[in-house]
């Protein structure tokens, strides 16, 4: 393992631990030395300096995203998850999306297209954008995505043909012309609301610009504690992120009067 890269430590009574190899690495059960994991492998194990056995895992990128730094509120994993399988989003998939914010969506997408895709993001503001690169480089994933610091709906994305746009910002219906610009015919639209009345505005907005086959959703996790007698919901759970649109671009693109 290398400073700098991710790692899930799992104590043999079930403490884990998320966190990026910068040092020393300090936990309830003690702390390990930067030594230690300097000569870790996944799959193997480091002992705390109070005795304590940890397993060194890699972790996922759904056990990393909520851990990476954040500036905004953020899309958490199943929205994001979902969002990249209404939009067909997959290996080699060309996508755009308007509201870096922290980057969470942009890494999923990019580890999603992998290195033969491409995520162009774009940031109204530059610390925004700073933190978002900052994550994204983390996970490695600086060779597939592009973050520009932009406004889009003045702007446009500066690109064409591309496979799904998202726009995740305050008022997406202002930035639908420059996302069906950018789409390729049938490519894949989808919006991120977070009320009721910005959803109205935006399912309004794409259909009256001629957006085909227009969905809704939310989408909730429902976690259980998985313990042999114990088993029952989480007491604490989120219950509501936000709602997810979709349809798909018109044959015919271009600006409207």
């Amino acid at each position: 393992m290398r400073r700098g890269d991710w790692v899930l430590l799992l104590s043999e009574d079930g403490l884990k631990i998320v966190a990026r190899h910068r040092g020393r690495l300090e936990t309830i059960r003690g702390y390990v030395e930067a030594s230690a994991l300097d000569g870790a492998e996944y799959g193997g194990a480091v002992t705390t300096s109070l005795g304590h056995r940890f397993y060194v895992l890699r972790p996922t990128i759904y056990e990393v995203l909520p851990r990476l730094r954040h500036a905004t509120q953020v899309i958490y994993p199943v929205d994001a998850e979902f969002i990249a399988l209404v939009a067909g989003i997959g290996p080699g998939s060309e996508v755009a999306e308007a509201g870096t914010g922290s980057g969470y969506l942009a890494s999923l997408l990019a580890w999603r297209v992998g290195p033969q895709g491409r995520v162009l993001t774009y940031e109204v503001r530059g610390d925004f954008a700073e933190v978002a690169w900052d994550n994204i480089r983390s996970l490695g994933l600086e060779g597939i995505v592009d973050v520009a610091v932009a406004d889009v709906a003045a702007a446009g994305f500066g690109a064409e043909g591309l496979d799904a746009v998202v726009l995740d910002m305050g008022s997406p219906w202002s930035a639908l012309d420059a996302a069906l610009e950018a789409l390729r015919p049938g490519g894949s639209l989808v919006v991120f609301s977070t009320s009721v009345e910005h959803a109205q505005k935006s399912v309004a907005a794409m259909r009256s610009r001629g957006v085909l086959d227009v969905n809704m959703a939310e989408v909730s996790v429902r976690p259980w504690k998985a313990e042999p007698g114990e088993m029952r919901p989480e007491t604490r759970a989120i219950v509501f992120t936000g709602f997810i649109i979709w349809g798909k671009a018109p044959p015919s693109r271009g600006r409207r009067p």
